[in-house]
């Protein structure tokens, strides 16, 4: 992230700003300021083997010093964005007299960059870091003496190194050759990603068929994949396949970097001995369409319907088709003949005998397999409604003097949350999130909202107007509000629901937590699992 701020401590022709020493004679003056390329943060943070400018802004200095660690390296400039080669100068050298610097980080972990000025008057630096405005003075060290000693602390990212692991019946298989692995129809292989140099954030695994030479790839080749760093991935389709990583590393404030890796071993799925049954969760898709997953791909069938039971809340109704689905001969798509709602309860039987799979295996009978109805989150993606990958749309608002963070240390799904943090004398903490494509809203309709709630024990100044509150806009009348207040529960999490009727587009949300009237609370929330649907009931 190049987000160039400029930190500096000088009141000059409004642009500056900062402390002056008195007056002496026209031109004669000390100030303190300095710059660097990755903006205000306290904690810098930067790629291994990438680099980062400081400047000195300071006027007036007697004296000045840069000073850094070693596995630094000084940098010729200047250098142009799209430069991928760099000049090192002054090779182990870690002190400078130049103004600017641009530096090269040799080696991942925590480094110093130190700026050391002496003045001859008393200097005061005012700054910001991560939005909270801060003075930090000189200190007097001898006559006419004055020092401001500054050290940035540079956290270094290491290169994303896989540690990767396959297991087959609990047994890890050998990566480091080219040999095949055989799998039946049906089972699976356990894969594990343990990769932590790098720290990445994310990975997927993808099994994508083997093309025959000349054959062009599409979309269709990815027969599996997942997100999970521990994933049971079932080969369901009989062929050869070839299994990868992409493991990532994203979030606010953070460099971004990926590496893909390719599992040299080809995956050749053969005729399975065990079972032809049901493999998988029974899922409503957006078209009313239930999609029935098996342990194997079908040969080709007739109209199977009056092998299928499908009841809906404890119902039998009557099926309109059941037809294999179009890419995945492994599925098998139930379309009835009546409209169906997300809270009705289904459940499908089968009871036939002429079903079997390509490798003439016939389908075991099972009775009230349960459906998962469809359960679109308006509110859109894991990064904006659970705040997974650093939760990066969403920002404090221009008016929050609380503390608005994501955070890892609670969560009620996922790995993250939204934390808002209140401590005497501050208004709120407030968080905004502009939605990319915003949510459409039926004025003639309603709808759902949910999200959780964890309120850390031991609030206080918490009587009222303290509360949480979820808006669709700017203003201070919240569509949907909950008091932090007893007997409200602390320490765990808790659900908070709603209808909803309103605006016809929401393009902005905000979530805050509003203090008492004297700005004596202090209280700490995570927020997580926004949800917004449109609400279905049976007629």
């Amino acid at each position: 992230m190049k987000n160039k701020l400029l930190i500096i401590g000088l009141v000059l022709s409004g642009i500056f700003f900062g402390c002056q020493s008195e007056y002496e004679a026209p031109n004669s003056f000390s100030d303190i300021g300095f710059y660097n390329s990755a903006g205000t943060l306290k904690t810098l943070s930067v790629s291994l083997n990438k680099y980062m400018t400081f400047t000195d802004l300071s006027q007036g200095q007697i004296d000045h010093t840069w000073m850094i660690d070693k596995n630094i390296n000084f940098l010729q400039g200047p250098i142009k964005t799209k430069d991928t080669t760099f000049t090192v100068i002054n090779k182990g050298d870690t002190l400078t007299k130049e103004k600017t610097i641009i530096l090269q980080f040799a080696e991942a972990g925590m480094k110093k960059v130190r700026l050391y000025n002496v003045f001859k008057d008393s200097v005061t630096f005012r700054g910001n870091t991560g939005g909270i405005n801060y003075f930090m003075g000189s200190k007097k060290i001898d006559e006419n003496r004055w020092v401001i000693d500054t050290t940035f602390m540079v956290k270094v990212y290491d290169t994303i190194s896989g540690k990767l692991q396959v297991l087959q019946n609990n047994v890890p298989i050998p990566l480091n050759n080219k040999d095949t692995v055989y799998v039946e129809a049906g089972d699976l292989l356990h894969f594990s990603d343990q990769t932590t140099i790098g720290e990445p954030t994310g990975r997927t695994w993808s099994i994508k068929k083997v093309l025959a030479a000349g054959v062009a790839s599409s979309p269709s080749d990815v027969v599996a994949s997942s997100t999970s760093a521990e994933a049971d991935i079932v080969f369901k389709k009989i062929g050869v396949f070839k299994a990868s990583i992409a493991i990532v590393r994203t979030g606010q404030n953070i460099p971004a970097a990926s590496r893909t890796y390719l599992i040299t071993r080809p995956i050749k799925v053969t005729p399975s001995t065990k079972p032809f049954v049901v493999s998988g969760i029974l899922k409503e898709q957006a078209n009313e369409t239930i999609q029935v997953p098996f342990a194997g791909e079908f040969a080709s069938f007739t109209d199977p319907k009056a092998d299928f039971t499908v009841k809906v809340n404890g119902i039998t109704f009557p099926i309109a088709s059941i037809i294999l689905n179009s890419t995945d001969q492994t599925i098998l798509d139930v379309k009835l003949v009546n409209k169906i709602y997300r809270p009705d309860v289904i459940t499908i039987s089968y009871s036939g005998t002429s079903l079997k799979s390509t490798d003439n295996r016939v389908l075991q009978p099972f009775t009230d397999k349960s459906v998962v109805m469809h359960d679109v989150n308006l509110v859109g993606d894991s990064s904006v409604s659970g705040f997974e990958n650093g939760g990066i749309l969403w920002k404090p608002s221009g008016t929050s003097d609380g503390t608005v963070v994501v955070s890892t240390e609670q969560f009620a799904s996922g790995a993250a949350s939204l934390k808002l943090s209140l401590v005497p004398g501050k208004a709120k903490a407030e968080a905004i999130v502009t939605l990319p494509a915003g949510i459409t809203i039926d004025a003639s309709k309603i709808y759902t909202i949910r999200y959780k709630v964890y309120i850390v024990p031991g609030a206080t100044g918490v009587e009222a107007p303290t509360q949480t509150g979820w808006t669709f806009s700017s203003n201070y009348s919240p569509q949907f509000f909950n008091t932090i207040r007893p007997p409200v529960e602390s320490g765990k999490w808790l659900t908070f629901e709603k209808d909803y009727t309103g605006t016809t587009l929401i393009t902005q949300m905000y979530f805050r937590v509003i203090s008492n009237s004297p700005k004596t609370t202090t209280a700490t929330i995570y927020v997580d699992d926004f949800y917004v649907v449109e609400k279905e009931v049976r007629p």
